[in-house]
């Protein structure tokens, strides 16, 4: 068991298995929502970026190129960046329809 986690890992494949469950997992949380499209176009940005880094991850484990990894942060920051402007508009949404 510990050569296949050590293979996993050395490999890079352990990304590939982490962005699947992340994905598997958004879409099952969206499915059960009452409005899945709008809770998939939210969840989205955060999937992406966790995506990006772990791609990141995956990469770097098997010590690639430099460029590619840079490449991946900045997707990832991007997309964290979008998610947090999709969070913050709805909290000032919030706090203006509260105030008025």
């Amino acid at each position: 068991m510990t050569a296949s986690l050590v293979f996993l890992f050395t490999s890079g494949w352990i990304s590939a298995v982490a962005i699947a469950l992340l994905w598997a997992i958004t879409l099952i949380v969206a499915r059960r929502s009452p409005e899945p499209r709008s809770t998939v176009v939210n969840l989205a940005p955060n999937a992406i970026s966790g995506s990006a880094l772990l791609a990141a991850f995956g990469l770097a484990m098997r010590q690639t190129q430099v460029l590619w990894l840079a490449l991946l942060l900045a997707i990832s920051l991007v997309a964290f960046l979008i998610d947090l402007r999709i969070r913050l508009a709805a909290q000032a949404s919030g706090l203006r329809r509260r105030t008025d």
